[in-house]
């Protein structure tokens, strides 16, 4: 069985997400675990507004995520987010194994690197 990288963005339920940041993350990133994947890197992409009205929300949240399954996979994940109350779309992608080692290794480098306190 193949194992790829993806790259998966969540839109989320932004009422959910205002009351429980860390346990909506963990919700979604539970639909990944459930079916065998290993979760990489997750960042919140903040809240925004959207082009068009999705489950009479105005707004949403964006969580992105990085992660490693098999294809196979895939279909279950699918399935299972359809079923979720706090993720309202989701669109996944496979990423090239250069470009995912890439962008990992950026997003590493980021966050180790400390914060600069802006000149006064």
């Amino acid at each position: 069985m193949a194992v790829h990288t993806y790259e998966c963005l969540f839109l989320l339920d932004p009422n959910k997400w205002s009351a429980d940041m860390e346990g909506v993350a963990n919700q979604a990133n539970g639909v990944l675990t459930r079916h065998g994947a290993e979760v990489l890197l997750t960042r919140p992409w903040g809240e925004h507004k959207l082009a068009y009205p999705i489950s009479n929300f105005r707004k949403g949240v964006y969580l992105l995520t990085y992660f490693r399954a098999e294809a196979e996979a895939l279909a279950a994940i699918e399935a299972d987010v359809r079923l979720s109350e706090y993720i309202l779309r989701k669109m996944i992608i496979k990423l090239h194994p250069h470009v995912a080692e890439d962008i990992l290794a950026h997003y590493t480098n980021e966050q180790e690197q400390p914060v600069e306190e802006p000149a006064a």
